[in-house]
């Protein structure tokens, strides 16, 4: 049943974000979501694998599930936020970035009530800052990024 859930869950996100207007171009988008996961699959490796503040479930359903949520929803939900917000103004933002720090969260509390992954030394709280952290790198990395491209001549800011 966890399966089934994440997989519907990741199919919703895609299909949000590919039907989404987005304000990046495709070359955008692409890095940013492999910036993204690398730097997503090496925070979640080095708090799961060498600090041992996160455990994952090694059941095979349970830890597609996890992979599912690690590489595909998570990097997928800040690129929706990244092009909902990325040229509007502050409030919007800070509403954007409320709204995604919610649906992060609540990923993970769905990960923990299906025993996806188990807490150990690590707390709600900290994932919530570190969520925040995630965000507030999303938008600038891409206003970074947005203007190398504005630098080569390949957009107009």
């Amino acid at each position: 049943m966890e399966l089934v859930i994440y997989l519907i869950l990741t199919w919703f996100i895609a299909t949000f974000f590919f039907f989404q207007k987005k304000r990046l171009l495709f070359i955008e988008n692409l890095m940013l979501f492999l910036f993204f996961l690398f730097i997503n699959k090496c925070v979640l490796t080095m708090i799961s694998m060498n600090l041992s503040l996160i455990m994952y479930s090694k059941e095979p359903h349970l830890f597609i599930c996890f992979w599912l949520q690690r590489n595909i929803i998570f990097p997928l939900i800040l690129l929706i936020f990244v092009n909902g917000v990325f040229t509007k103004s502050i409030g919007k933002k800070v509403t954007g970035g409320l709204f995604t720090l919610i649906v992060i969260l609540l990923t993970e509390a769905l990960a923990i009530h299906f025993s996806i992954i188990h807490y150990h030394m690590w707390s709600f709280f900290i994932s919530l800052v570190v969520s925040a952290g995630y965000l507030l790198l999303a938008l600038g990395i891409s206003t970074f990024y947005r203007r190398l491209l504005a630098e080569e001549g390949m957009v107009n800011i």
